[in-house]
């Protein structure tokens, strides 16, 4: 299981670099959500390390960058697909708007792991606790719910 969401938080890293270039073009809507994922995306990018192993586990940073991550999900997510909004270069599938209520749960989701993420590293901050378990697990989830979004509603 853990190599599987290493491999995840890789290629999403990996595919976030790579959509910077893609979001040329974007105005109105489709560019704040492309802003918001891009947001989210550095985020990810920046912890996937402390989920490797490979730097330190630093509660404050995973903090706000969950904080960072809430902020763009949820509702304040949601709100940016009105009917209709796929011109390009937009990513989003059609099917967000046939399947508004799995799209929405998976929006709430996300908001709900990230401020989990976030209440884990404000107790391991204030502890100056570094164990990273509680951060795995809840990094994870949030990592699985990108992962079912995209795989769901996300046009290739």
């Amino acid at each position: 299981m853990r190599t599987g969401i290493l491999v995840v938080a890789t290629v999403f890293a990996t595919a976030i670099s790579i959509a910077a270039v893609a979001h040329e073009g974007a105005k109105g809507v489709v560019k704040e959500r492309m802003d918001g994922m891009e947001v989210i995306g550095k985020q990810v990018k920046m912890m996937v390390p402390m989920l490797k192993g490979e730097v330190p586990y630093d509660p404050a940073k995973v903090e706000l960058a969950a904080m960072k991550i809430s902020s763009h999900a949820g509702s304040a997510f949601t709100e940016l697909f009105p009917t209709g909004s796929t011109t390009a270069p937009s990513e989003a599938s059609p099917e967000i708007w046939e399947k508004w209520d799995a799209f929405s749960r998976l929006s709430d989701e996300l908001a709900i792991n990230a401020d989990m993420l976030k209440t884990i590293a404000a107790k391991d901050a204030a502890s100056g606790s570094r164990d990273t378990g509680q951060f795995d697990d809840a990094f994870r989830n949030v990592l699985q719910t990108c992962k079912s979004c995209h795989q769901q509603f996300r046009a290739d």
